[in-house]
């Protein structure tokens, strides 16, 4: 039971992120919790990022340091001392509550880690905002415990998290890596009350290098811990799997139609079982015709870069 409010190091990571990284930092100075630090990383940025964070001065911690987002944070997290450490990313911006409601969790030992809500700023082009709408669903849905959550939004024991850190062979991903071995001997939090606002994605071609890049590193998450394959965390509905499967198979079945024309019919089912998935998921985030139309692309879109991103993950795990 937590009698007092306990040391917290607010640790981001950052890599050419001029555009949204002094609205985190701001934010993170102006939280409503007084006993905490603020240490962030950038990865050699090109683009002024560390301009702008050298213009703190001693308001804040800063230092280069060459590598992934999990070297990154497997580096700031050694150097803590501090009884938590909590996680956000250099595109988000925290609420003023969002450490204090997080900390307010830590009432048993038996909770080693707790994250927060993700929402959509304002000020957003229409991609983002429909990103943020479908982010909005899943979280929505979240259980009170889950096995993991991602590092935008996240508060960390700090003596587990030097026990347990994160796996630096995933350049993403590695959140779930890390949830699936430390809900082995404590629970994970979500805390719906504790809001982090996020910059999505801002063009088409972002996001699906961003989902590609997801699916890429999928192979050799699930193929190395392979009771990942059992756990359904929320975030990843079982839908967006079954899409998955739909279009493998469908594809797969337009394939050796070439050769026998009944595979060519069960392709076209299969697709339209597939479309049929998407308006209905589309249908219950939004009734603006607009909207749902953008919304089927993002799903299409989504699928085809895991599905492309899967199999070069496969090839390059097994002859790169």
């Amino acid at each position: 039971m937590l009698t007092k409010e306990p040391s917290v190091t607010v640790l981001v990571t950052v890599r050419n992120s001029a555009n949204t990284i002094k609205k985190c930092v701001d934010s993170i100075l102006k939280l409503n919790y007084k006993n905490k630090k603020v240490y962030v990383t950038d990865a050699y940025s090109t683009d002024g990022t560390w301009e702008i964070l050298k213009g703190y001065g001693k308001k804040i911690r800063t230092e280069r340091v060459r590598g992934n987002i999990a070297k990154a944070h497997n580096h700031m997290i050694r150097r803590c001392n501090t009884d938590f450490v909590a996680l956000t990313d250099a595109d988000c911006v925290v609420d003023k509550d969002w450490l204090k409601y997080l900390i307010e969790e830590f009432k048993s030992n038996d909770i080693i880690a707790a994250g927060g809500f993700i929402k959509t700023p304002g000020e957003v082009n229409k991609l983002q905002y429909l990103l943020g709408l479908e982010l909005k669903n899943r979280f929505g849905s979240l259980p009170k415990y889950v096995w993991r959550l991602p590092t935008m939004s996240l508060c960390i024991r700090t003596e587990y998290a030097k026990k347990v850190p994160f796996d630096e062979n995933f350049d993403v991903a590695q959140e779930t890596e890390w949830g699936y071995r430390i809900t082995k001997i404590g629970k994970i939090v979500f805390v719906p009350r504790s809001i982090v606002s996020h910059y999505h994605r801002s063009s088409w071609k972002a996001y699906f290098r961003q989902q590609f890049r997801y699916a890429e590193f999928a192979f050799r998450l699930y193929f190395e811990k392979k009771n990942l394959a059992k756990l359904i965390d929320g975030i990843t509905k079982s839908s967006m799997l079954l899409e998955l499967l739909l279009i493998y198979f469908g594809a797969l079945s337009l394939l050796l139609g070439f050769y026998n024309g009944i595979f060519l019919g069960v392709s076209r089912l299969l697709f339209a079982i597939l479309l049929v998935d998407y308006i209905i998921n589309a249908l219950k985030l939004s009734r603006n015709l607009y909207d749902v139309l953008l919304l089927l692309i993002i799903f299409a879109i989504r699928n085809i870069a895991w599905c492309v991103g899967i199999i070069v993950g496969i090839f390059k795990d097994l002859f790169g």
